[in-house]
């Protein structure tokens, strides 16, 4: 009896692997097992791989479109990403605008500004409108006049001839090479003469001196440093066009850049008393 338990217990052993492989056998050629699960995740990737790409395109297109909103160029969102820059960059955009010794886009990078520009206008408008009133009031009291030079107009002349010359002559001089074939970037040359500003800061500090000489010779010397700063950043674009329209052009720039020394020498710097110990 013994024998005959233990012949069941043999026989079932030799039939388990039996089934075992026929599950596995079955399993696999269903599907539903562990080969078949790997061949259709395969199948699977094979299948969606297009639509797998297609999204990853999408994806970075989405964030690409994110970037770079397309706005009205009448709207704030439009300029907003022009002001996206800290004080440090502007600092040092500035301070190179003193000493021009390397290629202004390359302190610039791919990320031109408007809000140096606009600061540095803004800034320049301010300090015309006190110096230039502090210096008539010198003026007064060299001559020994009760009456104070204190004038409001000129604030508004200030704001019509700053902002004319930083926004309005860089605009001229940008559809003057893109017509002449050139290929300027608006916001480069805005940032050129933006920051070619800077320099009238101190100047417009030190005409308070009552001396005309010494006023002349910071104009001449504020002409010199902003004037070779733009001229040296604009030849590269400027040369594209032909010798002589290059010439033109160059002249052109010079030109309105010495009229607008002169306009803040005889309208914010010239302050004669009659002291004639005081030029």
């Amino acid at each position: 009896m013994t024998r005959d338990e233990y012949s069941v217990v043999v026989e079932m052993d030799d039939d388990t692997p039996v089934l075992r492989e026929e599950l596995e056998f079955q399993d696999f050629s269903s599907g539903s097992g562990v080969g078949g699960k790997i061949a259709q995740d395969k199948q699977q990737t094979s299948n969606n791989s297009g639509f797998s790409d297609a999204t990853f395109f999408d994806q970075n297109r989405n964030t690409r479109n994110e970037q770079n909103v397309q706005h009205p160029i009448w709207s704030i969102e439009y300029y907003s990403q022009y002001f996206d820059v800290d004080t440090d960059q502007v600092l040092l955009r500035a301070a190179k605008s003193f000493y021009p010794k390397e290629n202004f886009s390359e302190v610039v990078g791919p990320n031109p500004d408007l809000y140096g520009p606009f600061w540095i206008s803004t800034t320049v408008i301010f300090l015309l409108f006190v110096t230039s009133s502090i210096a008539g009031t010198i003026a007064s009291l060299i001559d020994r006049k009760d009456e104070d030079e204190f004038d409001f107009a000129i604030l508004s002349f200030a704001v019509a001839a700053i902002y004319s010359y930083s926004f309005g002559i860089p605009l001229l001089v940008w559809v003057t090479l893109k017509y002449f074939g050139c290929k300027p970037s608006l916001m480069a040359i805005l940032g050129l003469y933006g920051y070619g500003l800077t320099v009238w800061i101190p100047i417009s500090v030190m005409c308070i001196v009552p001396n005309e000489i010494i006023r002349w010779t910071l104009v001449i010397t504020g002409f010199a440093i902003s004037g070779f700063f733009k001229t040296k950043n604009l030849y590269p674009v400027i040369s594209a066009a032909e010798a002589k329209t290059s010439r033109l052009i160059l002249i052109f720039i010079l030109v309105a850049h010495a009229a607008f020394a002169l306009l803040l020498k005889f309208e914010f710097f010239s302050y004669p008393t009659n002291n004639t110990n005081n030029n």
